[in-house]
């Protein structure tokens, strides 16, 4: 194959590595590297008209050799180079016979390691059995897709054709996800990125990758401006986990949408009433287990059957029944109502056993205590309020199994609507259907799917910094979507806003979002 070729990223760079622990040493540390000889190395590097099969490297000082198997790469992969060591001198040698007129590229990643501390070595050592070495050049940055961040020591493919899975040319990107090309052909490529996880140079369908349709014509040195984006695939949909919680909830979470599935648990089959959606892909079925130690279940629809197991031990049967808030904080805003749940079902509440205290003066408060399903709300008069407590004494409520809740107390600070703050977001230059979310130290506080309006209104915040995320939602699914190599289908586009967006108590501020380049 004449004009095939590889690429390897550095001519020669020095890596360090740990010195050997418990040595006396007369002096100080060596922490330079093995160092090839040029006038030493045999044939000269980038040498023309070769035909040998074999290569030697006299270093400067006595050598070990690392894993020569997985370290050394000649490309193209037209041959398996195997090495022999003798003192100060490795030999690269192969018995296959090479393509005439092709430049190659032979690498020693770390093949080459100094005696005494393990300094090792990066090889570049370049020949071309034609005439001519390739001398063209091409540089492209590689990121994540959805966090715009640089990726680092990752494989960026030149390849013949988009459905290649083995690169002509390929280069390592380095902390700034930067890859660069050298010795390269004109021509015309497709370009891919990817995390080779096995480390064998080859796409595989489950390693993060990245594509673009568009060819790359190479006919001078070239550096691109536009980033080659890369992400995880689209997943096959399945169940992500499947747990107990005593005494009578099991959690499911999958990586697709369950509100439209069916549930089996052993041999009980759920309705709506015993079904609790956290999220579109994470919900709570209310069940207590027989005495087996594996449990089954099973998420059915469109066609399919999804099937899970979970171990059950004793001190997770004797796990007692537990109250947790549904708040996020101790705090309690006036667009919240004051909620508690339980780890099963409830069958019966007793409302002489709720107490409500003002904190202020342990003074008791009129409420009302309402329940459904494993939701137990509690309604008052906030007027002049600043924190309450609630105690329920033992008792207090009765689960479906007849197991009654222990004794339990939480207070929360009773918030105001002047104590939080708005934001108008103005959006309208952006035309595709987009989420805009809304982040606080790098979460999502609120979000919003805008179709046609491309307006929308984040209230009720707490006072402090927030940022802005903007995903193009071109399916209207109201989550990202990474690559899907199947379809050819890109990342759905993420904008991250860095300016950050300050929010007061009892204030009001408009931001506009503009598509960014």
């Amino acid at each position: 194959m004449a004009g095939l070729r590889f690429f390897s990223l550095v001519l020669i760079a020095i890596l360090s590595s740990c010195a050997q622990v418990g040595t006396l040493s007369g002096g100080e540390k060596d922490e330079t590297a093995p160092k090839p000889i040029a006038k030493k190395t045999l044939p000269a590097n980038e040498s023309i008209l070769f035909t040998g099969n074999s290569v030697s490297f006299e270093f400067d000082e006595f050598i070990q050799l690392n894993n020569p198997q997985q370290t050394i790469q000649l490309v193209p992969n037209h041959a398996r180079p195997t090495t022999t060591l003798s003192k100060k001198t490795i030999t690269v040698s192969w018995e296959e016979q090479l393509q005439p007129n092709t430049t190659y590229v032979l690498y020693l990643d770390g093949t080459v390691k100094d005696v005494t501390e393990g300094n090792d070595t990066l090889i570049k050592y370049v020949f071309s059995t034609g005439n001519v070495i390739d001398s063209l050049s091409y540089s492209v940055q590689l990121k994540d897709a959805f966090s715009n961040q640089p990726k680092e020591n990752c494989i960026v493919g030149l390849y013949d054709n988009i459905d290649s899975l083995t690169p002509i040319y390929f280069a390592r990107t380095n902390t700034q996800g930067l890859a660069q090309f050298d010795y390269l052909k004109a021509g015309t490529y497709f370009l891919k990125g990817f995390q080779d996880e096995n480390k064998d140079l080859k796409l595989q369908a489950n390693e993060a990758q990245g594509f673009r349709i568009e060819s790359v014509e190479i006919n001078d040195t070239i550096k691109d401006t536009i980033p080659l984006l890369i992400s995880s695939p689209f997943a096959k949909r399945k169940i992500r986990s499947f747990k107990y919680v005593a005494p009578g909830s099991f959690f499911i979470g999958a990586n697709y949408d369950l509100s439209n599935k069916s549930f089996k648990i052993e041999d009980k089959i759920f309705t709506k009433e015993e079904i609790v959606f956290h999220t579109e892909d994470s919900v709570q079925l209310f069940y207590t287990p027989s005495e087996q130690t594996i449990v089954k279940a099973f998420v059915s629809g469109d066609g399919e059957i999804d099937t899970l197991s979970t171990r059950i031990s004793e001190r997770d049967r004797k796990a007692p029944l537990r109250f947790s808030s549904r708040l996020s904080t101790n705090e309690l805003g006036p667009h919240e109502e004051f909620t508690l749940q339980l780890t099963s079902l409830i069958q019966a509440i007793d409302t002489s056993k709720f107490k409500l205290y003002n904190t202020a003066d342990s003074s008791l408060i009129k409420h009302s205590v309402q329940f459904s399903n494993n939701q137990i709300t509690i309604a008052f008069d906030r007027t002049k309020l600043k924190e309450v407590k609630l105690v329920m004494e033992k008792g207090a409520a009765t689960s479906q199994t007849g197991q009654l809740t222990e004794t339990f107390t939480t207070a929360v600070k009773v918030k105001i609507a002047k104590e939080y703050g708005i934001v108008y977001v103005d959006a309208t230059a952006f035309s595709k259907p987009i989420i805009v979310e809304l982040l606080q130290s790098g979460k999502v506080v609120q979000k919003a799917l805008l179709i046609s309006d491309f307006k929308t209104t984040f209230a009720n915040l707490v006072p402090g910094e927030y940022q802005f995320r903007i995903i193009e939602d071109v399916n209207q699914n109201f989550k990202w979507d990474p690559i899907n190599p199947l379809t050819k289908e890109q990342a759905e586009k993420v904008y991250f806003y860095t300016t950050v967006s300050k929010v007061r108590a009892n204030w009001e501020i408009d931001v506009k979002l503009t598509p960014l380049n």
